[in-house]
Order: C-alpha cells, then sequence, then structure tokens
C-alpha cells in the first residue's frame, strides 16, 4: 500500500483537496471506454473516504482525477511535458504508467529506463505520493515478449525513494486475458492493426475494472470485485454500483 485512506482523509480535512493525477499513454487515458479504470478508481476511493468520514461531501468534493494519458505518448515525450501535465495542477499524488510504445517508437528498453528514472525522480521531488505502474499485458503474446524486457529494466529501479512499483503487466497475465480484448479496431497504423481486427492492446470495460482492482488494492490497500462493479453498472436500475 502506497497511500492510506487514513492518510487521504487527513490530507481532505486539512486541505479541503486530494488531486490524483494520472500520467500516461491510451492505456491511461481511454475517454472511449466508461467505465475505465481511472474513473473506477476515482469512484471507489470517494466512496471509502465517504462511509470512513461519515460524510459524503469532503471525498466528493476534495477528491479530483486528472486525466493527463496522452494517446500515442511515450517515456521521452512524458518526460517533456511534466510541467504542463503534472505539476501545473500541484497534485498530492500521482499515478505514471508507460512503456508499451516505446517499443513502436524505437526507443530502447535501456533508454526507455533513463527516462522512467529521470521522470520519476522529478515527479517525487515535488509531489509527495508517487506511483509507478509497468503497461499491462496485451492479448499477443509476441509483444508480451518483447515488452517483458522493459518491465525487467523498470523492476531494477525499485526499491526508489519516494515512489511506489505496480507491476500491472506480470498481475495482468494471470487473469483471463481474451475477456478483456474484445474491442474491433478502426485500424492503427503504428502498431500493425488493421481495421476489423481486435485490438490487442487496449481492453474493453471489464478489463479496465480489473486494472483497477490492482491500483486499488496494491497503492490503497482496498479490496474491488470488478465482476460485482461490471455487472452493477450495466444494470440500468443501479445508480451506485457495488464492488
Amino acid at each position: 500500500m502506497v497511500v492510506s485512506l487514513d492518510t487521504i482523509k487527513q490530507k481532505l480535512l486539512a486541505n479541503d483537496r486530494f488531486r490524483i493525477v494520472f500520467l500516461g499513454d491510451s492505456l491511461t487515458s481511454p475517454e472511449w471506454v466508461h467505465p475505465n479504470w481511472r474513473e473506477i478508481v476515482e469512484y471507489v476511493i470517494k466512496e471509502e473516504l465517504a462511509k470512513k468520514m461519515g460524510d459524503w461531501k469532503p471525498s466528493s468534493w476534495g477528491v479530483r482525477g486528472i486525466n493527463s494519458g496522452l494517446d500515442g505518448a511515450t517515456s521521452k515525450d512524458l518526460l517533456e511535458r511534466l510541467d504542463s501535465d503534472v505539476f501545473t495542477y500541484s497534485p498530492e499524488m500521482v499515478f505514471c504508467s508507460i512503456g508499451i510504445n516505446d517499443i513502436y517508437f524505437d526507443i530502447s528498453a535501456k533508454e526507455h529506463q533513463e527516462n522512467v528514472k529521470k521522470l520519476l525522480r522529478k515527479i517525487a521531488s515535488k509531489v509527495e505520493h508517487v506511483v509507478f505502474c509497468t503497461s499491462i499485458a496485451t492479448d499477443r503474446e509476441s509483444l508480451n515478449r518483447t515488452y517483458a524486457d522493459y518491465v525487467k529494466a523498470d523492476k531494477v529501479l525499485f526499491p526508489m525513494k519516494g515512489v511506489g512499483f505496480v507491476n500491472l503487466f506480470e498481475r495482468y497475465q494471470k487473469f483471463d486475458l481474451k475477456r478483456f480484448f474484445t474491442f474491433v479496431s478502426g485500424g492503427n497504423e503504428v502498431v500493425g492493426i488493421k481495421p476489423g481486427e481486435i485490438d490487442y492492446l487496449h481492453p474493453n470495460q471489464l478489463g479496465n475494472a480489473y486494472v483497477a482492482k490492482v491500483i486499488l488494492a496494491e497503492a490503497f490497500g482496498v479490496e474491488f470485485d470488478p465482476e460485482v462493479y461490471i455487472k452493477d453498472s450495466q444494470n440500468e436500475a443501479v445508480q451506485y454500483p457495488s464492488y
């Protein structure tokens, strides 16, 4: 656990705010998937804090998730955009997830490692709570084998002072990925996905909920059941999905 609900509670009582910046690529930004893992994490944290504080208003008004996910971004891109996409918001917490796009833009595992190290040190110098997550596993084994070298390069960096580490790649592989990758792509020339083919990079709603499961458990110590949440979220009679 990187930050406890009690810590967030105290921040809210003291400052009336707890801003979380989500920095990454299209796996972080997925505006086309609802619910996506960012939305789920913010929703659950607010719900858990409301129960803990006995009042819905402090968390509902004070906790804010900021989408700084940039479709197609590499580790180099994020390193160059910290001022505009992170520090301008003066966040209390930052989630950073990057990696898979470096393969497609000829950034080696070694260069990726250096970029991530610089990126995290800069963020941790200004933000109290920082979490680095690898990219998730995909539904293409050959790509997973290539990306595994980048994950190895990430793991060498930890432990790192002031930064938590979540190995989403390894955790995600334990789930049934065939259930998560069902979107029919409109085409993605960069990665070689043709129109009409299944998008093996970007997970559906259930796949996003399983990302949230890992993040909530490892970063906040909160239990979350993706199956229950997605079932409730698809029920038109349920206003507030349980989990």
